[in-house]
């Protein structure tokens, strides 16, 4: 691809001289047409993803045997029906194959979409590359330093992929700008001034529709107590502390619910109860579906509303909490406004138009693999295993 393969040589030289067949260390194509090119080791790292992740389903088989690490008493797994997440079943070689097909003309679609938007990636630093490389991480973002020579990088690249046929450029394009360019041309499409840009008002209603606010703090209904042996256990408070406990943080939620602050009846509660409790503010997107006992009690209150809930499977576990549920519309500035947490939610709400958009790419483009692929079969990976 122009893109990836003009950013694949800079960072390249930014570190060490490489000869000039460091950009291409194969004449063969999983795709050539116009000016986008995959290599064909890009299509065997996907086939060996996709080798590694069948691999996963057929240990869930009743097929496997962990005792003995074999399928129905063979080495292989690729004879095996396995079923993935998304409930496809097939036989775990023909998924596999198809599976590293789809990755590499969803590399071929993304990179159609970031010609005709002009999304690149040919901003990101050596740094941001670094950061992106797994699993060989050769930047460390808290030191600010490489952990290891560009050379040990491609030492650890040959020693696990090269005998496969993966090359360093194709491992690279995998790993980092394939993934790099995706975003950038996500952030096109849906972003300010893009095809199909979402507004502040949309990426707003979504959030406040979507998500709730909350601050609780909480105190024992028990205390621990050490044994002879150094072991401890939970002793439950008796029923007059308990309703001490219980009186008062009924009291604090009615202050709260009539205007009080949460972090002034935290102050009455520690100077009553010589605690240091602190209030915990959160922020949770709604599942209605959830058996959390403290999210199903937050869930049920209006916004500016407290309550008190005792949660615990028995006297011993016993918690009692000051919950309470604050407006949305407070975090909307720590959200939609923020450029990390807005694209989370931007993410949110295009993924699936996305991935279908990517779909209706490869389906217009009729984006078909070189015959080249079609020499590399899953077995690859069993030879050295």
């Amino acid at each position: 691809m122009r893109n990836f393969k003009k950013l694949l040589c800079v960072v390249l030289v930014v570190l060490v001289a490489f000869s000039a067949a460091s950009c291409s260390l194969t004449k063969q194509y999983a795709y050539q047409k116009d000016d986008i090119e995959l290599p064909i080791g890009v299509y065997i790292f996907y086939l060996y993803q996709a080798y590694s992740e069948a691999q996963n389903y057929a240990q869930q088989t009743d097929a496997y045997d962990s005792a003995t690490g074999r399928y129905n008493g063979k080495k292989s797994f690729l004879k095996v029906e396995i079923t993935d997440s998304d409930d496809n079943t097939a036989v775990a070689e023909d998924w596999i194959k198809d599976k590293a097909k789809e990755y590499t003309r969803n590399a071929v679609a993304i990179s159609i979409e970031a010609n005709k938007l002009g999304a690149t990636i040919d901003e990101l630093g050596a740094k941001d590359m670094y950061s992106t490389i797994n699993p060989y991480s050769i930047y460390n973002s808290s030191t600010g330093q490489l952990d290891y020579s560009l050379d040990q990088s491609l030492a650890d690249v040959a020693a696990n992929y090269e005998q496969f046929g993966i090359g360093f450029d194709s491992w690279l394009l995998c790993n980092a700008s394939i993934a790099q360019t995706e975003n950038a041309v996500f952030d096109k499409e849906y972003g300010e001034g893009g095809p199909l840009a979402v507004s502040t008002d949309e990426i707003t209603k979504y959030f406040t529709e979507n998500y709730y606010s909350y601050t609780t703090f909480s105190a024992n209904l028990y205390t621990t107590e050490a044994g002879e042996d150094g072991s401890t256990e939970n002793v439950a408070l008796d029923k007059d502390e308990v309703k001490r406990y219980e009186d008062a943080f009924k009291s604090y939620a009615e202050e709260v619910s009539g205007g009080k602050s949460v972090d002034d009846v935290v102050a009455e509660y520690n100077e009553a109860f010589g605690a240091e409790a602190t209030a915990t503010p959160s922020v949770n997107k709604i599942d209605k579906d959830t058996t959390d006992e403290l999210n199903k009690a937050i869930l049920d209150l209006k916004e500016g509303e407290a309550a008190y809930k005792i949660i615990g499977d028995d006297e011993n576990t016993r918690v009692i909490y000051l919950i309470y549920k604050a407006p949305i519309k407070d975090e909307i500035a720590n959200y939609v406004d923020d450029e990390t947490q807005r694209s989370t939610l931007l993410h949110e709400m295009k993924d699936e138009d996305f991935e279908q958009l990517i779909k209706d790419i490869i389906k217009e483009n009729d984006i078909e693999l070189s015959s080249a692929c079609n020499g590399y079969q899953p077995s690859l990976f069993e030879k050295t295993k």
